[in-house]
């Protein structure tokens, strides 16, 4: 496994300095590129899901025993995709934001704009302190903090971990706020986008594209996950 880990991790590096062409002749090169923009757009994506496909299943294949049961198969998994975005994960990024920059500035720009409103009319905080105490208090701190973690998380299972956390810290400020209220999906809809908004995060949309794109369905099918992806979407 680690052979072949080393030798599909130097071919994507390879690919990404010389193209996907390489080894490939002129003409092979030239038909290539004919229809191939959304291919290559997704190039290193694409590299990605290779990478950790074959060396998962080459790893279960020598090591029989991690696939013993279904919590082996996903542990090894989960630490077969760490080690692959430990080398991948700046490529893959940068093409997700590629993809979803228009969205991500459009979003940042309507929080701008939002939070200015509310500064002026002086009916919310951007959760950094400032502001009335009462609207201070609908921002969890907690959840902030959950929220700017996911750029720093470079696999998609420690992304929804944070993910599940927003939720998590958000629905216990909920409840700490309105002891005699029961949250529901449209109160915590509206509560997650007033957080979005003051955590103010850089390519949210790219964040949730890879999540997205990465994530197993053995992860998404476990509960608290699936539902966060789906809250942020």
């Amino acid at each position: 496994p680690g052979y072949l880990y080393r030798s599909l991790i130097m071919k994507h590096k390879r690919r990404m300095v010389f193209g996907s062409h390489e080894g490939k002749s002129s003409a092979e090169a030239v038909n290539d590129t004919t229809g191939d923009s959304f291919s290559a757009s997704r190039s290193s994506r694409q590299n990605a899901h290779g990478v950790i496909k074959h060396v998962t299943a080459t790893l279960l294949e020598v090591r029989p025993g991690l696939a013993s049961s279904p919590a082996m198969t996903e542990l090894s998994a989960a630490a077969v995709e760490v080690l692959v975005f430990g080398e991948l994960y700046d490529d893959v990024f940068r093409e997700i934001i590629l993809q979803t920059e228009e969205k991500d500035e459009s979003l940042l720009a309507k929080g701008v704009e939002l939070r200015k409103k509310c500064d002026d009319d002086g009916k919310c905080s951007s959760g950094e302190g400032s502001g009335n105490n009462e609207a201070s208090s609908s921002i969890s701190q907690s959840a902030i903090g959950a929220l700017r973690s996911l750029p720093r998380a470079h696999t998609s299972t420690d992304k929804l971990l944070h993910c599940v956390e927003f939720l998590e810290y958000i629905s216990e400020h909920f409840s700490s706020l309105f002891r005699d209220k029961c949250i529901d999906a449209d109160t915590l809809l509206v509560m997650v986008c007033q957080h979005v908004v003051a955590a103010s995060i850089a390519h949210l949309h790219a964040e949730v594209a890879f999540i997205e794109e990465f994530s197993r369905d053995e992860q998404l099918l476990s509960g608290k996950e699936g539902y966060a992806l789906i809250t942020l979407q």
